[in-house]
């Protein structure tokens, strides 16, 4: 009788090894799953600071090229109420943008002066702004026009065509 008490007990129920065991892995899991979830959050909110620096910079990039943008309109309007002649007016405003500092070397066109200027957003990046002066402004317009507000890497890109498949 001792004995089939003894064999009933073994096989019907599980013994506190196998739920200490049981309980162990699960623990372990939430462990692992906690440190993962703090993992990335950690990386996330790097990636939000880096991203916050890098608009931030932008921004700031932007407000430096309005300014000159400003500037510009504000002379190119004094040049304009000086020289009501179009033709005299179009030669103060190249001569005006050739002695622009920052002003990349006006180019001439059919419909009147082309030229550039950068800002530098960060080490890596420059805000890049192509302006068009006509030969003759509209009437309560700008003097200018913009061509392209464009972010451009500074470096050339040089692809890594190396594979080190065996070092």
């Amino acid at each position: 009788m001792k004995q089939k008490e003894k064999n009933k007990n073994t096989v019907s129920g599980m013994g506190i090894g196998t739920t200490s065991i049981l309980m162990i892995f699960v623990l372990l899991c939430l462990v692992v799953f906690a440190m993962l979830s703090l993992v990335n959050a950690n990386a996330d909110q790097k990636l939000s600071d880096r991203l916050a620096t890098r608009t931030k910079a932008y921004y700031s990039a932007c407000d430096k090229a309005e300014a000159l943008l400003e500037e510009l309109d504000m002379s190119l309007e004094i040049l304009y109420r000086d020289n009501p002649d179009a033709d005299s007016y179009y030669a103060e405003c190249l001569s005006y943008l050739d002695g622009a500092g920052g002003v990349a070397a006006p180019e001439e066109n059919m419909e009147g002066i082309h030229f550039s200027f950068s800002v530098i957003i960060n080490d890596e990046q420059h805000l890049s702004v192509e302006v068009s002066v006509p030969k003759r402004p509209k009437a309560g317009g700008h003097y200018y026009e913009v061509k392209a507000w464009q972010t451009k890497v500074r470096q050339t890109w040089e692809a890594d065509t190396k594979l080190p498949v065996f070092e």
